[in-house]
């Protein structure tokens, strides 16, 4: 149980003078601190709620005279309070139960990022049943008020929410009235909830996989003239201004021979990718922390691909790591300094806020692995694969707008030079994983199918029912993926089935153009490599 009282703060280092005298839990101190500060300071997102920043209390916190409080060493004890916990004010600058205390309990067991969804839902469930006629709070909302905000989410709104938003919306307010029954802050929920789990917010249809894969030709005009910066001819274009090309085609190239998300990659650290070998294999490389749900999986790295992050290794990211040495410097107390690396057993030993840690690579989550660097010989050297300004790992928000500007080029010079290329309307970095996952599925299901004429030509029969399993390209795919059910992986085949022309002279044209994806599933299958 957490007992807090004091002052509140806001962003930065100016402290609040408004008096908090608020009891969470029953619980109860007559010590006067710096509010909030005690467990984090908040970064402030909106008029009334914060999330818990253990990084800004030791980038800003300064001394109260009169107070011995050692703030880094509190936030840093066993039990602190999880970092992103968000922290819901109410208009006299005091804590607003019973939200505060549903989210100390979530803290617990889900990621930052999903409560600081489900703070954004919660909010604006309360902030609706305040404009109702008769106003209501959570605690009193009934099931005719909470049907009443799903109609005004799916119907009634300037810009009604998705199906699949309004899942995330269901699923925080069931988790919120499930706390509040379990901790008997209510008798019953206060809306029908059949055995099987449905209830009356229930809406909207599953929604499919939106699978959208690139052609070869498309995927070449976006890596080419959309993120290297050329022309149709293959000819500088002195007008371009994007930065890095290098990088960006090296990770582009990297997410579509891997079916890496956008987090996996990005995240990578340099020493987990090799240098391209003498024998022209493949690398492995395990996922676990930065992976969905941290399932660890292995992927597969071409060496062509290997080939192209070399080159910029030595270029681009070379020049990053000289520039950035000042900046880490000055940075150092909020970095993970690294000491020594143990490549074998790849282990990373050194010193995180001022503690000695050892961390297996595969098990760092991502805030780990922006903040690493390693004393080299011209100070602090980012360890990031993929290193951006100051030395640090881009942001997803600047992934996407490196990729939005690039397909925005690529269409506009497909149309400026009359290209027989129609780049999709829309895209997100995640096609590059969908485009993976649908010439994987065509190329396994191939090498199958040729392995089984193969077979029966030589007069033998069908194969046993594990030679079946062991060759399933549905199962083979699931694995690269990293999906949890095969469900998930299954819809692949419906985009398979309903435009198999399309993915079949697309396949084509990269066989044609170059065997990765055919020399990928022959590896992946067990055959040998063209």
């Amino acid at each position: 149980r957490l007992r807090i009282i004091g002052n509140g703060y806001g962003k930065g280092s100016r402290v609040s003078q408004c008096p908090l005298n608020h009891q969470i839990d029953g619980l109860f101190t007559p010590v006067t601190v710096l509010g909030l500060l005690l467990a984090a300071v908040f970064e402030r997102s909106g008029v009334d709620h914060y999330f818990v920043s253990h990084q800004k209390v030791r980038r800003y916190f300064v001394p109260v005279p009169g107070m011995d409080l050692d703030a880094v060493a509190y936030v840093e004890r066993d039990g602190a309070v999880a970092e992103g916990t968000p922290f819901i004010l109410g208009p006299d600058m005091r804590p607003a139960e019973p939200l505060c205390s549903f989210f100390f309990q979530l803290s617990k067991s889900l990621a930052a990022s999903t409560m600081a969804d489900y703070a954004h839902d919660l909010l604006d469930l309360a902030a609706f049943l305040g404009r109702l006629p008769v106003p209501s709070d959570l605690l009193s909302a009934g099931e005719d008020d909470l049907v009443a905000y799903r109609e005004y989410c799916t119907r009634d709104r300037e810009r009604p929410v998705s199906a699949a938003t309004w899942k995330r919306r269901r699923a925080a307010v069931n988790s919120f009235y499930g706390w509040a029954v379990q901790t008997g802050r209510l008798a019953a929920w206060p809306y029908f909830r059949r055995p099987g789990g449905r209830d009356v917010l229930a809406w909207g249809a599953t929604v499919d996989l939106d699978v959208r894969c690139l052609t070869y030709r498309q995927w070449r005009l976006l890596r080419q003239v959309g993120l290297r910066g050329l022309l149709p001819g293959g000819d500088a274009d002195r007008s371009f201004r994007g930065a890095a090309p290098l990088r960006n085609c090296a990770a582009a190239e990297l997410a579509v021979t891997t079916g890496m998300r956008l987090r996996e990659f990005s995240c990578l650290l340099d020493i987990e990718v090799p240098p391209p070998g003498r024998d022209g294999l493949p690398v492995t490389v395990r996922l676990q922390a930065t992976a969905k749900y941290g399932l660890p999986r292995d992927v597969l790295i071409q060496h062509a691909t290997l080939g192209e992050i070399d080159v910029y290794r030595r270029t681009e990211r070379a020049s990053v790591i000289r520039r950035s040495a000042a900046g880490l410097a000055g940075r150092r107390e909020e970095l993970f300094v690294v000491s020594d690396v143990d490549m074998k057993a790849m282990r990373l030993t050194g010193c995180l806020h001022g503690r000695r840690r050892v961390f297996r690579v595969e098990a760092m989550p991502a805030q780990l692995r922006r903040i690493t660097v390693i004393e080299g010989s011209r100070g602090l050297e980012p360890m990031g694969l993929f290193a951006g300004r100051g030395g640090r790992m881009l942001t997803k928000q600047r992934w996407e707008q490196v990729f939005s500007s690039a397909h925005g080029r690529a269409v506009q010079i497909a149309a400026g030079h009359g290209l027989p290329v129609e780049m999709p309307s829309r895209f997100r970095i995640h096609d590059l994983r969908h485009t993976f996952a649908v010439f994987m599925l065509q190329q396994l299901t191939e090498l199958v199918i040729e392995a089984e004429r193969t077979q029966r030509d030589a007069g033998g029969h069908g194969g046993y029912l594990a030679d079946h399993i062991a060759r399933n390209p549905l199962l083979i795919v699931q694995r690269l993926l990293g999906h949890r059910a095969p469900a998930s992986t299954m819809r692949y085949l419906t985009y398979l089935g309903q435009t198999s022309a399309l993915v079949a002279q697309a396949v084509a044209e990269w066989n044609d153009a170059e065997a990765t994806y055919a020399d990928y599933a022959a590896l992946v299958a067990g055959g040998r490599t063209r």
